[in-house]
Protein backbone atom coordinates (compact mmCIF):
# COMPACT_ATOMS: atom_id res chain seq x y z
CA UNK A 1 0.00 0.00 0.00
CA UNK A 2 2.85 2.36 0.85
CA UNK A 3 4.45 1.80 -2.58
CA UNK A 4 1.11 2.53 -4.31
CA UNK A 5 0.77 5.84 -2.42
CA UNK A 6 4.34 6.83 -3.32
CA UNK A 7 3.77 6.03 -7.01
CA UNK A 8 0.47 7.95 -6.99
CA UNK A 9 2.14 10.94 -5.32
CA UNK A 10 5.02 10.83 -7.81
CA UNK A 11 2.57 10.65 -10.74
CA UNK A 12 0.59 13.63 -9.40
CA UNK A 13 3.78 15.69 -8.98
CA UNK A 14 4.90 14.77 -12.52
CA UNK A 15 1.53 15.82 -14.01
CA UNK A 16 1.45 19.13 -12.11
CA UNK A 17 5.07 19.89 -13.07
CA UNK A 18 4.47 19.13 -16.73
CA UNK A 19 1.35 21.29 -16.88
CA UNK A 20 3.27 24.14 -15.23
CA UNK A 21 6.04 24.05 -17.82
CA UNK A 22 3.61 23.80 -20.71
CA UNK A 23 1.62 26.80 -19.51
CA UNK A 24 4.82 28.86 -19.15
CA UNK A 25 6.01 28.06 -22.65
CA UNK A 26 7.20 31.06 -24.70
CA UNK A 27 5.05 30.01 -27.67
CA UNK A 28 2.55 32.62 -26.49
CA UNK A 29 4.66 35.18 -28.40
CA UNK A 30 3.97 33.43 -31.71
CA UNK A 31 0.66 35.26 -32.01
CA UNK A 32 2.22 38.70 -31.59
CA UNK A 33 2.49 40.74 -34.81
CA UNK A 34 6.02 41.48 -36.03
CA UNK A 35 5.61 45.20 -35.20
CA UNK A 36 3.43 46.67 -32.46
CA UNK A 37 1.09 49.54 -33.23
CA UNK A 38 1.60 52.70 -31.20
CA UNK A 39 5.34 52.30 -30.60
CA UNK A 40 7.77 55.05 -31.51
CA UNK A 41 10.27 54.54 -34.33
CA UNK A 42 13.13 56.76 -35.51
CA UNK A 43 14.50 56.54 -39.04
CA UNK A 44 18.07 57.50 -39.92
CA UNK A 45 19.76 57.17 -43.32
CA UNK A 46 23.28 56.30 -44.45
CA UNK A 47 24.82 55.93 -47.89
CA UNK A 48 27.79 53.88 -49.03
CA UNK A 49 29.33 53.91 -52.50
CA UNK A 50 32.75 53.26 -53.99
CA UNK A 51 32.53 56.47 -56.05
CA UNK A 52 30.65 58.88 -53.75
CA UNK A 53 31.86 57.89 -50.25
CA UNK A 54 35.02 55.91 -51.10
CA UNK A 55 33.30 52.78 -49.83
CA UNK A 56 32.64 54.20 -46.34
CA UNK A 57 29.14 54.07 -44.85
CA UNK A 58 28.34 57.76 -44.33
CA UNK A 59 25.48 59.51 -42.52
CA UNK A 60 23.26 61.28 -45.03
CA UNK A 61 23.66 64.53 -43.09
CA UNK A 62 27.37 64.51 -43.96
CA UNK A 63 26.59 64.19 -47.68
CA UNK A 64 24.09 67.06 -47.53
CA UNK A 65 26.38 69.07 -45.24
CA UNK A 66 23.74 69.21 -42.50
CA UNK A 67 24.16 68.94 -38.70
CA UNK A 68 24.44 65.37 -37.38
CA UNK A 69 21.02 63.80 -36.79
CA UNK A 70 19.12 66.69 -38.38
CA UNK A 71 17.59 64.51 -41.11
CA UNK A 72 16.40 61.80 -38.72
CA UNK A 73 12.66 61.62 -38.06
CA UNK A 74 10.51 60.00 -35.37
CA UNK A 75 6.88 58.84 -35.55
CA UNK A 76 4.47 56.43 -33.84
CA UNK A 77 3.33 53.33 -35.74
CA UNK A 78 -0.27 53.90 -36.84
CA UNK A 79 -2.60 53.44 -39.82
CA UNK A 80 -1.17 56.58 -41.47
CA UNK A 81 2.07 56.89 -43.44
CA UNK A 82 4.66 57.40 -40.70
CA UNK A 83 7.22 59.32 -42.74
CA UNK A 84 5.63 61.22 -45.65
CA UNK A 85 8.23 62.81 -47.95
CA UNK A 86 11.07 61.64 -45.69
CA UNK A 87 14.59 62.83 -46.38
CA UNK A 88 13.89 66.15 -48.07
CA UNK A 89 11.03 64.72 -50.13
CA UNK A 90 12.63 61.46 -51.29
CA UNK A 91 10.45 58.65 -49.90
CA UNK A 92 7.08 58.03 -48.30
CA UNK A 93 7.78 55.35 -45.69
CA UNK A 94 4.82 53.43 -44.29
CA UNK A 95 5.22 50.90 -41.49
CA UNK A 96 2.44 48.70 -40.18
CA UNK A 97 2.26 45.56 -38.07
CA UNK A 98 3.27 43.26 -40.94
CA UNK A 99 5.16 45.34 -43.51
CA UNK A 100 7.46 48.23 -44.36
CA UNK A 101 6.78 50.07 -47.63
CA UNK A 102 8.83 52.69 -49.45
CA UNK A 103 7.66 54.80 -52.39
CA UNK A 104 10.07 57.18 -54.12
CA UNK A 105 8.07 60.41 -54.35
CA UNK A 106 10.74 62.86 -55.54
CA UNK A 107 10.11 64.20 -59.05
CA UNK A 108 12.51 63.63 -61.98
CA UNK A 109 13.63 67.27 -61.85
CA UNK A 110 14.10 67.37 -58.05
CA UNK A 111 17.11 69.60 -57.26
CA UNK A 112 18.40 67.23 -54.55
CA UNK A 113 17.85 63.89 -56.25
CA UNK A 114 17.24 64.43 -59.99
CA UNK A 115 20.92 64.16 -60.92
CA UNK A 116 21.26 60.98 -58.82
CA UNK A 117 18.46 58.92 -60.43
CA UNK A 118 19.93 55.74 -61.93
CA UNK A 119 20.26 52.00 -61.41
CA UNK A 120 22.38 51.52 -58.27
CA UNK A 121 25.84 50.15 -58.96
CA UNK A 122 27.64 47.22 -57.28
CA UNK A 123 28.85 47.99 -53.75
CA UNK A 124 26.33 50.84 -53.37
CA UNK A 125 24.03 50.76 -50.34
CA UNK A 126 21.31 53.16 -49.25
CA UNK A 127 20.44 52.13 -45.67
CA UNK A 128 17.51 53.14 -43.49
CA UNK A 129 17.95 52.38 -39.80
CA UNK A 130 14.60 51.94 -38.04
CA UNK A 131 15.10 52.13 -34.27
CA UNK A 132 12.03 51.30 -32.18
CA UNK A 133 11.62 52.45 -28.58
CA UNK A 134 10.85 48.88 -27.51
CA UNK A 135 11.55 45.34 -28.69
CA UNK A 136 9.61 44.06 -31.71
CA UNK A 137 8.81 40.52 -32.84
CA UNK A 138 10.32 40.47 -36.36
CA UNK A 139 11.71 37.00 -37.10
CA UNK A 140 12.12 37.15 -40.87
CA UNK A 141 10.96 38.86 -44.06
CA UNK A 142 10.40 38.72 -47.79
CA UNK A 143 10.97 41.63 -50.17
CA UNK A 144 9.04 42.58 -53.30
CA UNK A 145 12.35 43.76 -54.83
CA UNK A 146 15.44 41.55 -55.07
CA UNK A 147 17.70 44.62 -54.61
CA UNK A 148 16.18 45.34 -51.19
CA UNK A 149 17.15 43.47 -48.04
CA UNK A 150 16.22 43.72 -44.36
CA UNK A 151 18.81 43.32 -41.65
CA UNK A 152 17.67 42.58 -38.12
CA UNK A 153 20.44 44.15 -36.03
CA UNK A 154 18.60 43.83 -32.69
CA UNK A 155 15.05 43.18 -31.50
CA UNK A 156 14.44 46.95 -31.75
CA UNK A 157 16.66 47.84 -34.77
CA UNK A 158 15.76 46.96 -38.36
CA UNK A 159 17.85 48.11 -41.32
CA UNK A 160 16.31 48.43 -44.78
CA UNK A 161 19.20 48.02 -47.20
CA UNK A 162 18.72 49.11 -50.82
CA UNK A 163 21.54 47.90 -53.04
CA UNK A 164 22.88 46.95 -56.44
CA UNK A 165 20.33 46.86 -59.25
CA UNK A 166 17.69 49.03 -57.54
CA UNK A 167 16.03 51.36 -60.02
CA UNK A 168 16.46 54.63 -58.10
CA UNK A 169 13.84 56.51 -60.13
CA UNK A 170 10.64 58.49 -59.46
CA UNK A 171 7.77 56.15 -58.66
CA UNK A 172 9.97 53.23 -57.59
CA UNK A 173 8.48 51.32 -54.69
CA UNK A 174 8.90 48.16 -52.70
CA UNK A 175 7.35 46.37 -49.74
CA UNK A 176 9.06 44.23 -47.15
CA UNK A 177 6.64 41.71 -45.67
CA UNK A 178 7.53 40.81 -42.09
CA UNK A 179 7.04 37.57 -40.20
Amino acid sequence: MKILKQKTLFLCIAIVSTSFFISCDSDDDNNAPPINTGVSVTVANTFQSATITSGVETAIEDLFMQPAGSLEATANISDATEFPAYLLGLYDIDIDQNSISFELVAEANDPNYGPLFRTLEPDTFDRYYLTFDEAQNVKGFSSSNSSVNLRIDANNILVVEIGEGFEFQPGASFTITLN
